[in-house]
């Protein structure tokens, strides 16, 4: 029923209007070798991010040289959106980590303009080893000002949590920080778009894991889960049957799965597709030409965004 893919087309499932816009995606070509090295992202802006107002104890910590609010220059919503967004530090303490939670948020061009405007939310979390800056080294910020001045995208907000403690799921409260804390405070302190349909979660490696994991246990709180390069929990093998007996099959959210033909965990991430196949569970999957690296995730990053904004 959910058909392999190799190259962008349908997978079977009720995405097929979504996909066939990804035809059109430069370079795709998951049949084809990719010749040209993917780009040296290097993130250089100095602007000063925006740093809103806490209403609860929990406090901010502004990236360098920030310490007011930014005053928004007047301007039309056309011409802000060709404009840059913002990425923005911030920490709290979480209870259930019993440590500062930190995280980065990129904010849309117009965020400051259209100040009575809701955005969609993206959380992406990082793999083994690294911080949440891994997403800004790939070349977010830089990827979602293009697809959004271009109209590709519509404008959203992306959430960058850090994992600082790499135990395993079992005993790690990283799900629940992120689940009971971080989620309501960005709710809280961002203009976001607080309904699931609005709110989709996805991460790379290590983080892929937690996306599935928290995708399935956590399934009223996203609409959209991506699994970019599973690196699948040893533990969550054979929980995928204990899962669904918790939820109702319509009730979950949509996939998205890519991995490249060489990368080592290519053989876990495809049964546990194949485990989705055997359950009738609806999801996309693509096997690109590449590796477990930052440039094979720089060089898809496009068709992870696109597709976390189809609906958007």
């Amino acid at each position: 029923m959910h058909k392999r893919q190799d190259s962008p087309g349908t997978s079977g499932i009720a995405q097929a209007g979504f996909l066939i816009i990804m035809d059109v995606l430069i370079g795709l070509g998951a049949c084809n070798p990719i010749n040209t090295a993917p780009p040296v992202v290097e993130v250089t802006s100095t602007k000063t991010p925006y740093q809103p107002t806490p209403t609860s104890s929990v406090s901010i910590t502004p990236t360098a040289n920030n310490t007011h609010p930014v005053t928004p220059t007047p301007t039309t919503s056309n011409d802000c959106q060709r404009g840059e967004g913002w990425v923005q530090k911030g920490r709290f303490f979480s209870d259930n980590l019993q440590a500062d939670f930190s995280y980065q948020i990129y904010l849309p061009p117009c965020y400051h303009h259209n100040t009575s405007q809701r955005f969609p939310v993206l959380y992406l979390l990082h793999g083994l080893s690294y911080t949440e800056d891994q997403w800004i080294r790939l070349g977010l910020p830089e990827k979602m000002d293009a697809l959004i001045a271009e109209g590709r995208v519509a404008p959203f907000i992306v959430v960058l949590p850090r994992e600082a403690s790499f135990t395993p799921p079992q005993t790690s409260q990283f799900a629940n920080a992120l689940i009971l804390e971080l989620i309501p405070w960005v709710d809280d302190q961002y203009r976001t778009l607080a309904d699931r349909p609005y709110r989709a979660i996805g991460g790379l490696s290590r983080g892929a894991a937690w996306a599935v994991r928290i995708g399935f246990i956590h399934y009223g709180s996203f609409g959209s889960v991506g699994v970019h390069s599973l690196a699948l929990f040893e533990a969550d093998g054979n929980r995928l049957d204990s899962w669904l007996a918790q939820a109702r099959r319509e009730e979950l959210p949509l996939f998205f799965f890519d991995i490249g033909r060489r990368d080592p965990e290519r053989q876990s991430a495809e049964s546990f597709a194949n485990q989705l196949d055997a359950h009738n569970i609806p999801h996309t999957w693509y096997l690109f030409n590449g590796d477990h690296s930052e440039s094979y995730w720089s060089r898809h990053l496009e068709t992870y965004l696109r597709w976390y904004a189809r609906n958007w």
